[in-house]
């Protein structure tokens, strides 16, 4: 359930503007075909497009499958066959640990699983880069994308879809969007929504926000809402704190929580990422990622405002940054270095039109 990456910092700058121009020319544009009818996940649950596998030519990843299957990658109009090594999950899962062929170049590759005939496929699944970074790397932080509020002239999809181009641009490595993804958690929210995403020339990680719970509606497109990965010499924790029943102490997140935050501690820096922080949910979980073994820095989003230069978490060492919602046109960039994850400026660098209600620029 979880993924193995790394990643580097300006290494796609020369590929960005090609791979730009082959998602928006419709290499990536099939969300529907390349998931269920409706975007749903299908036989392939992870790696995803909101939660990649990041690796080198040579290095392996772990897919986990509703049943085994053949798995092949797939880049342009090559297809490398992959001999996976199957091992068994709870619930009748199957994990498959894939290498990955040393020929295949650095780039974004679709995952192709077939069984009984029936071909499965995750766009931007499995990320390939030539070398990991050492020392320093980008990293872009939109929230609030709020796909289906429909709050000014323009609609939530350009918005959105306007500032991960300016993500494009830019010199980040990977891009993070911490939750409330759709306005009420409909399944064709979320299908917009990865349309939007599959736009990014860059790895794109989620996790689930208040907004996104319709019954399982989130896992239904990303299968998870709690896991980790790593990303040079750093480890990221994403979890969940979208309701108080889901992060409170009776629920299975704690158990994962303590597992990844172990496998994280030899890293140089650890970084949460989730939808919101309130003092008030899940005691065990914030004594965990806040006290006992301390995550370094939080980025979250929620409140749809800034926070304080430097605050904390109450009570605990943990440096928190809040970014104002995408969908008021906000984005924020860090510079991940050996002296820890430092904020740029917030950018508001997109015009989300008149609202509607007459006024222009995000609500006050």
């Amino acid at each position: 359930m979880t993924t193995n990456p790394s990643a580097p910092a300006p290494l796609f700058t020369p590929l960005r503007a090609v791979l730009a121009a082959l998602l928006f020319s419709g290499l990536c544009q099939g969300t529907a075909a390349a998931r269920g009818a409706d975007g749903a996940l299908g036989l392939i649950r992870v790696p995803n497009n909101g939660m990649p596998a990041l690796v080198t030519p040579g290095g392996s990843f772990e897919a986990v499958l509703l049943g085994e299957a053949e798995l092949r990658l797939a880049q342009g109009d090559r297809e490398w066959p992959l001999t996976p090594s199957w091992t068994s999950l709870p619930g009748g899962r199957r994990a498959a640990v894939c290498a990955v062929p040393a020929d295949v170049s650095p780039g974004p590759c679709a995952l192709r699983a077939t069984a009984d005939g029936v071909t499965d496929e995750n766009l931007r699944s499995v990320w390939v880069f030539a070398e990991f970074p050492r020392e320093h790397y980008v990293l872009a932080h939109l929230s609030d994308t709020h796909i289906g509020k429909e709050r000014y002239a323009r609609s939530s999809d350009d918005i959105n879809r306007d500032l991960v181009a300016e993500v494009n641009r830019g010199d980040a490595a990977l891009l993070a969007v911490t939750g409330d993804l759709t306005e009420n958690g409909d399944p064709e929210q979320f299908r917009r929504f990865l349309a939007v995403l599959d736009t990014a020339a860059v790895p794109t990680f989620v996790c689930a926000g208040n907004h996104d719970r319709d019954a399982d509606a989130y896992e239904r497109f990303f299968d998870t809402s709690t896991y980790m990965f790593t990303f040079g010499r750093d480890g990221f924790l994403v979890y969940d704190t979208r309701e108080y029943l889901v992060a409170d102490d009776d629920g299975p997140q704690n158990g994962l929580l303590y597992r990844f935050r172990r496998a994280l501690k030899p890293g140089r820096w650890s970084v949460g990422l989730t939808h919101r922080h309130e003092d008030g949910m899940g005691m065990r979980a914030q004594l965990l990622l806040h006290v006992d073994e301390p995550i370094d820095f939080l980025l979250q989003g929620h409140t749809h405002t800034e926070n304080e230069p430097g605050q904390r978490v109450p009570w605990g060492t943990t440096v928190q940054y809040i970014v104002p919602a995408a969908i008021d046109g906000h984005l924020r960039l860090f510079d991940v270095t050996e002296q820890g994850v430092i904020p740029r400026a917030v950018e508001r660098p997109i015009e989300t039109g008149e609202r509607k209600d007459g006024r222009r620029g995000p609500p006050r």
